[in-house]
């Protein structure tokens, strides 16, 4: 173990006297580095929108019966491309603003309140796309991608776009990430040397 690591060190150091011939940066030019809108737009294209959109919208008209609907929940209408946006940029919000649950974004409560939430999208509309979200269409569906199937055209969506958008340079540092996890899943890993025991 000892000598692989040796050898791995020493791999690295020879890698890193190469001459870097890449040109590292972005490819892309921003008119507006502080506008949010701008740098999202250009990672998530108005393309990747229509079809979250569309595969949205026809995942809910083929299993309209598997979703929940309440005395309190507004009538299905169409998601639009503008709704997904903002749905979207809520749910990019709600990993910058930690709160016990959904419905505590909407809370009128002044000790807790975010107005944003409710300024941009109601609650129960919010579900109702929540509940429809879709990462893919029925047909690309197929098990061929393994477990991962239904947000895979997503994963390489993306792979493709970083590509395009912005080029590394020489030396990356990786590390990885456990998510929390106590739901039914196949891949849910079990370690209890952990903090985090349930994971993948």
């Amino acid at each position: 173990m000892i000598k692989q690591v040796t050898y791995g060190v020493k791999l690295i150091k020879e890698l890193s006297n190469e001459p870097f011939l890449g040109t590292a940066g972005l490819n892309i030019v921003i008119d507006n580095p502080e506008s949010v809108v701008e740098i999202m737009s250009s990672i998530i294209g108005d393309d990747r929108i229509q079809l979250l959109t569309e595969w949205s919208n026809l995942y809910h008209s083929q299993n309209t019966e598997k979703c929940k609907v309440s005395s309190k929940t507004l009538k299905w209408s169409i998601i639009i491309p503008e709704e997904m946006r903002k749905f979207l940029g809520l749910i990019i919000l709600m990993g910058q603003v930690r709160k016990e649950s959904i419905r505590d974004y909407w809370s009128t409560d002044p000790t807790i309140s975010t107005p944003t939430f409710s300024h941009t999208m109601i609650r129960n509309r919010f579900k109702s796309i929540w509940q429809a979200w879709q990462f893919s269409g029925i047909s690309q569906q197929t098990q061929d991608s393994g477990q991962l199937f239904k947000i895979w055209p997503v994963c390489e969506y993306f792979v493709q776009k970083y590509r395009s958008v912005c080029s590394p340079k020489q030396e990356h540092s990786l590390d990885e990430a456990m998510i929390p996890w106590r739901g039914r899943l196949k891949f849910r890993t079990n370690n209890p040397g952990n903090i985090t025991k349930y994971c993948w």
